[in-house]
């Protein structure tokens, strides 16, 4: 028998099976009425994002601002693949409460050469969240909410979908984030 805590945990990241991606649950203890329609996700693409040295803003009546400037990376997935470019950045906070968050701007050059500019924001806990796995490859995880403006062509259904991206620092490469895109559908 499910029971809330089951459903919740399944709904994670983490936890995502194709089974549990194909088939929505609906606990017996849910007060979701039958037949009410549960987000699923899909993955969409994979994204290695190098990055300059983080640049000091100084302590704001926000938090402490930096500027983390975005060089290149690539980008992979079922549907869509190519580089990421030179000149975005992420306008990153230590917000004075103790959460930290993201405010990242830049474009992607997809394989075909069709530029796609993204922003990508979040907000994690007082600190970084450890991966659950204590070998995983990221020093950090937070949840992020990615945002597409693609030109009319090939690439705009990225215009009318909800995303949810994971971003983790990685531990083997200097300078790089490891973002996941899910598009929810």
């Amino acid at each position: 028998m499910l029971n809330r805590r089951t459903v919740l945990g399944s709904m994670s990241l983490a936890g995502l099976t194709a089974a549990n991606l194909a088939n929505p649950v609906r606990a017996a203890t849910s007060p979701l009425s039958a037949g009410a329609r549960i987000p699923a996700i899909e993955f969409l693409y994979e994204c290695i994002v190098t990055l300059a040295p983080t640049l000091e803003f100084g302590k704001t009546i926000e938090g402490m601002r930096r500027v983390i400037p975005i060089t290149g990376g690539t980008f992979e997935g079922p549907r869509i693949r190519g580089t990421v470019l030179a000149g975005g950045a992420d306008w990153n906070l230590s917000r004075s409460d103790g959460a930290g968050s993201v405010d990242a701007s830049y474009y992607l050059r997809t394989h075909d050469e069709v530029l796609i500019r993204i922003t990508n924001q979040g907000v994690g806990g007082d600190r970084p969240a450890a991966p659950a796995d204590p070998d995983a490859p990221e020093r950090f995880f937070m949840f992020t909410s990615p945002r597409f403006e693609a030109p009319i062509g090939p690439y705009d259904w990225l215009n009318r979908g909800t995303y949810i991206g994971t971003l983790g620092a990685r531990k083997a490469v200097a300078n790089a984030v490891l973002i996941r895109v899910f598009q929810v559908i």
